[in-house]
C-alpha cells in the first residue's frame, strides 16, 4: 500500500512541484502508513526508482536519447551506445535513495514518537 501511495502521489506532485517533493511525500506517507523501517525504505526506494526510470524513458526515447547522451558525455562516461541507459539508471538510483531515506526517517519518526509506551 505504501509503495502505491508514494508512487501515485509523487507522480502527480512532480508535474507541478520541484524534484525534491518526493522527500516530504515519502516521509509523510511512511510516518502515516509505514510498517517497519526496512519495509518503508524499500517501498520508498522502489516506488521512486520505478517512477523516475519510467519518466526518464518517457522523456528520452522520443528524441532518440539525444539529451541523455550529451549529459553522459558531460559526466565523462566512456563512449558507448548505451550511455543514455546508464544515465537513466543513475537517475533512478539517486531518486530512489532520496525517497528511501526519507521513508526510513518517516517510519523511524512514527516508531519514535507513536510507538508502544512502556
Amino acid at each position: 500500500m505504501l509503495f502505491i501511495l508514494i508512487l501515485f502521489v509523487s507522480l502527480i506532485a512532480q508535474f507541478f512541484l520541484p524534484w525534491w517533493v518526493i522527500t516530504p511525500i515519502a516521509f509523510a506517507l511512511a510516518a502515516w502508513n509505514g510498517q517497519s523501517e526496512k519495509k518503508s525504505f524499500w517501498n520508498g526506494f522502489s516506488a521512486i526508482f520505478i517512477l523516475w526510470v519510467c519518466m526518464a524513458l518517457f522523456r528520452s526515447l522520443p528524441n532518440e536519447n539525444l539529451l541523455a547522451n550529451r549529459v553522459a558525455q558531460m559526466l565523462m562516461l566512456p563512449e558507448s551506445d548505451f550511455n543514455w541507459l546508464i544515465l537513466v539508471l543513475i537517475t533512478g538510483l539517486l531518486g530512489g535513495l532520496v525517497a528511501g531515506t526519507a521513508a526510513l526517517a518517516g517510519a523511524a519518526f512514527k516508531k519514535g514518537f507513536f510507538g508502544r509506551r512502556r
